[in-house]
């Protein structure tokens, strides 16, 4: 299972990366004291839009997992330690879907699921999945190939 968590994440992280690319060239991107943040929620609205689980057609399974079961996050406790905390599964809008696509991006960029042994292989495998059929989909709407 490893080694297929590991191409999943590595064909993840290549087409979130495409989009970023693409996204900061048509100028979905802030400006936040002199860094740039990647605008997901802009993309969502105004390219993907409300109707997205349409759209998905019979990828909508995907948006659907992702949205009842979103990756948790981490935030510091009463300790001052890094603790995982559950994420609301009650918003249903394509901005809260691209949001949380991208949450599986952090929590893995940033080491919190992965640290040469894999946490939770099967909910990781089940989010890295969902996640990139939806970015598939979409991915002809920034050019990318």
């Amino acid at each position: 299972m490893n080694e297929q968590l590991d191409q999943l994440a590595f064909s993840f992280f290549k087409l979130f990366a495409r989009y970023e690319s693409s996204l900061k060239e048509r100028g979905f991107f802030q400006s936040r004291n002199g860094k740039i943040l990647v605008d997901w929620d802009r993309f969502a609205n105004e390219v993907v839009g409300g109707n997205f689980m349409e759209e998905l057609g019979d990828k909508a399974e995907n948006a659907q997992y992702i949205l009842s079961e979103p990756p948790k996050r981490q935030v510091i406790n009463e300790a001052s330690q890094i603790v995982w905390q559950e994420v609301s599964n009650q918003e249903r809008s394509v901005q809260t879907l691209f949001g949380h696509i991208s949450r599986v991006r952090n929590n893995l960029y940033h080491g919190a699921k992965f640290n040469g042994t894999w946490f939770d292989p099967e909910r990781s495998k089940a989010l890295l999945g969902a996640s990139l059929e939806v970015l598939e989909h979409y991915k002809s709407r920034v050019d990318i190939g």
